[in-house]
């Protein structure tokens, strides 16, 4: 597998396409600084650079980044040989299957859907690629096979927990196409139940594809208008003030990405409001997205860097503690805040933090990070920054996988 640099792959096209930086750097509406940097192996290519460039040289973010990683012998990962099962069985979803075997009660159903929340929370992608392609088709298969209005809603509720999974597994193992078909099935689920939380989610969901494609200020509006939808109703209804809290958070990351970061802290702030509200931070089910205080703070310092303002995100970092319950209920954005600030501390000439941030990424959510852009930039970044022999570097660099062309 081609390991070398996103600036290195970006270069090579700029020059297939006759294009020089100068024209590249107008086209995607980047510096040329900056571009030169990336180009060059001495600045990582945010998601934001990533998403403009290869839309300016007409390309797939793909085909820049690399992904997906790890799919060729002898270091293969597991979770590729998973995926095909996973495609077929989302493609199931308007297809009026007969069940092989005797329909489950809702019951079992509801306790596989806890047991898949709780593999999403460790970040077990490849468990999960295992798990999920017979339990979505058994329950498209059963929506289909109902016309039980209260059956069809639980349904629905089960399906969001699977989707929120299987989009997981596809986005951070790098198949950007499966993960968008998700977001598609995901708008349908929304539409089993009355609950108006879950279209909050589907369109929490479908800004991942909307930030892909540097669509920062159409997903900017589309969650200005679910969250006036779903406005809380009382001080009890924790249902809407968790999905408008992490809706707020979401749109944070659009704002930064933008480069908006006033905005970005605006929204930051209004999720922080109604953070306070609630008694703690929440689990990573399909409802309530993780949030609360904690995921408010990591969100914090993620705009920031998001804007690629890696002192103000230092900053914000050196005044956030996260609780320890973080690391054992919601590792993986443990993992997130953690690689987001070893590209910080890159930027800042910090090396040793930078590696070190890494690491505690791989403790928390080692699928994860693994499989994460920012990952192997980073560490090749680091690896072309180091003179010496770094054992700790070169531990995480086999980590990751097949030499690098580093």
């Amino acid at each position: 597998m081609d390991d070398e640099l996103i600036g290195k792959r970006i270069a090579t096209r700029r020059k297939d396409r006759g294009m020089t930086q100068v024209a590249l750097a107008q086209a995607a509406s980047v510096s040329l600084s900056l571009l030169r940097k990336v180009e060059q192996g001495n600045r990582d290519c945010s998601q934001v650079t990533l998403a403009t460039v290869a839309r300016a040289l007409g390309v797939d973010v793909g085909a820049l980044s690399g992904q997906p990683y790890d799919t060729e012998e002898p270091r293969r990962d597991r979770v590729h040989g998973r995926i095909p099962a996973l495609r077929r069985a989302l493609n199931t979803w308007d297809l009026p299957l007969d069940l092989e075997h005797r329909p489950r009660p809702m019951s079992a159903l509801e306790a596989d859907a806890k047991e898949v929340v709780r593999e999403l929370q460790r970040g077990r992608n490849r468990q999960l690629a295992e798990i999920l392609p017979p339990l979505l088709s058994e329950a498209f298969a059963m929506v289909h096979a109902t016309d039980d209005e209260r059956e069809r809603e639980s349904l629905g509720n089960v399906l969001l927990a699977y989707a929120h999974a299987a989009h997981t597994v596809a986005h951070q193992t790098g198949y950007e196409d499966l993960a968008a078909q998700v977001e598609d099935r995901i708008q349908w689920i929304a539409s089993l139940t009355s609950d108006p939380a879950a279209k909050g989610f589907a369109a929490w969901m479908r800004t991942t594809s909307i930030m892909r494609d540097a669509l920062y200020e159409p997903g900017l509006r589309l969650l200005d208008t679910v969250r006036s939808d779903i406005e809380p109703t009382g001080r009890d209804d924790d249902a809407a003030l968790l999905t408008t809290g992490s809706l707020h958070l979401r749109s944070s990351l659009l704002a930064g990405r933008a480069g908006n970061l006033a905005l970005a802290m605006d929204h930051v702030e209004e999720a922080r409001q109604i953070s306070v509200r609630l008694p703690a931070d929440t689990d990573n089910d399909w409802q309530h997205m993780a949030f609360g205080p904690s995921n408010v703070a990591i969100y914090r310092v993620a705009s920031a860097v998001e804007a690629g303002d890696g002192p103000r995100a230092l900053a914000l970092a050196d005044e956030t503690r996260l609780p320890d319950h973080m690391m054992t209920r919601l590792p993986t954005r443990v993992a997130h805040h953690h690689t987001d600030l070893a590209r910080a501390y890159f930027w800042q000439g910090k090396h040793d933090k930078s590696l070190k941030s890494l690491m505690v990424a791989k403790k928390a959510a080692p699928q994860q990070t693994r499989h994460h852009p920012a990952t192997r930039e980073v560490a090749g970044l680091l690896v072309r920054a180091h003179r010496r022999s770094n054992e700790p570097l070169a531990r995480f660099r086999a980590w990751l996988g097949p030499d690098p062309e580093w």
